[in-house]
């Protein structure tokens, strides 16, 4: 089997999210991309990885929400400078949603930083 690219990952992504959302059900898309990460091998999961880490700093809502779900629930700990640049991001930012984001972002942050240590 050929290793998974950037490209392949957000294919998947897309079809799964598509699938979610013409089902009404968009966390769907989420439960099933938790299942695919579940199955992929090492060379695999570090595409994965990188491109979720971008996924936090690239603007799209639904693409960066499954990011921190997978970060969170995986530990994928090589996303830390994406987080850290994220929370940077809204050390300034103003809106109703930017105090919810920074304590989530926050959580992660420190979670990550907790369980890599030795």
């Amino acid at each position: 089997m050929s290793p998974l690219s950037r490209p392949d990952f957000e294919d998947v992504w897309e079809r799964l999210d598509a699938e979610a959302q013409a089902a009404k059900f968009s966390h769907e898309a989420l439960l099933r991309l938790t299942d695919f990460y579940r199955r992929l091998d090492d060379e695999d999961r570090r595409v994965v990885d990188e491109t979720l880490a971008s996924w936090v700093l690239e603007g799209d809502e639904r693409r960066r929400f499954d990011a921190l779900a997978l970060i969170d629930e995986f530990g994928i700990r090589c996303a830390l400078p994406a987080l850290e640049a994220d929370l940077g991001r809204l050390a300034d930012a103003v809106g109703a949603s930017v105090p919810t984001d920074r304590a989530k972002l926050e959580r992660i942050i420190a979670d990550l930083r907790l369980n890599a240590q030795p």
